[in-house]
């Protein structure tokens, strides 16, 4: 798939303010791989995550004891143990092994056990786009993200006592669920997502077939819905989905490598995201407006960016 096109973009759906623009494969996109989430695997008690020995705010250990590879998302959230984490980048469990995973903390108040790791949400935009600066300028991004969830709380006016991600996606669970109803899934044939709210484009999901895709929609849809609340008001043209998409797929780093499985950066005129591929087969990408992500910068947070309404 690395080195063929990725899609194409198809009508899109309003979800409230909300607007998805369904990307659609062009013939057979996948090769047969099967992969489980961190939801199946937990769920079915086919592996865990746990601490380090000597617990540490920015790596778990996750062990896979099923019979498929376990795809996992860049900002994927874990809760519990000693504080919530998210991945850091999208990564690839192979079946049957354990590995070390890159994660970041984001409950800021809490460091004290209180059991094993659970599911959680996935990160929205805001979030996943500093995860992703971070891999092409030096920022202290646990520090930006601490500061970006304090934003979040004072926009939403939700409260959590330990600074929780996860706390603002409980408080607003009801108002996140408004934006899902009636939705029961995309064309068959979907592969990805780009979310918008107004004219203004959140983020893009792109996977290497249907049946990867369907693995995480609803998932990903509520994240993409946590930031479209903080644009209700607001009013534009329809976003420029095509050029963004364009921009994206043309930024791909398409060469092939003897490793089976390779982190690509992506980087292009307004976007910047990453890209995971599995024996030369993109496996997930995804991308965010560089105009949102590069209002960061070290400790600071852009005045601009504290009201996006």
């Amino acid at each position: 798939m690395i080195g063929h096109d990725l899609g194409n973009l198809s009508e899109p759906v309003f979800l409230r303010n909300l607007i998805i623009i369904p990307i659609r494969e062009n013939g057979n996109s996948g090769n047969g791989l099967n992969v489980s989430t961190i939801d199946d695997i937990i769920r079915s008690k086919k592996g865990n995550i746990s601490e380090l020995d000597a617990p540490t705010v920015d790596e778990v250990i996750f062990n896979n004891e099923g019979d498929e590879p376990v795809l996992m998302l860049d900002g994927e959230e874990i809760t519990g143990a000693m504080q919530n984490r998210i991945i850091a980048v999208s990564d690839l469990v192979e079946a049957k092994s354990a590995q070390s995973v890159p994660v970041v903390c984001v409950e800021e108040k809490r460091w004290d056990e209180i059991g094993g790791f659970r599911t959680g949400y996935c990160s929205y935009p805001r979030i996943r786009a500093i995860l992703a600066q971070s891999r092409y300028k030096k920022i202290d991004k646990q520090q930006v993200i601490w500061q970006e969830i304090d934003r979040k709380l004072t926009v939403t006016k939700t409260a959590s006592k330990t600074s929780s991600m996860h706390d603002i996606y409980e408080n607003l669970q009801d108002e996140v669920d408004r934006y899902l109803e009636g939705f029961e899934n995309l064309n068959h044939h979907t592969i990805g997502i780009i979310g918008a709210a107004g004219s203004k484009i959140l983020g893009c999901d792109l996977f290497q077939s249907p049946e990867i895709y369907r693995k995480f929609e609803k998932k990903l849809i509520r994240s993409y819905a946590l930031d479209a609340i903080e644009y209700q008001r607001a009013r534009g043209a329809r976003p420029e989905a095509h050029g963004f998409f364009k921009a994206v797929t043309d930024g791909l780093d398409r060469k092939k490598s003897r490793n089976r499985i390779v982190h690509k950066r992506i980087k292009g005129k307004g976007f910047l995201g990453q890209a995971l591929v599995y024996n030369n087969n993109m496996l997930h990408l995804s991308a965010f407006p560089y105009s949102a992500s590069s209002l960061y910068s070290g400790n600071q947070i852009s005045d601009a960016f504290k009201n996006p309404r």
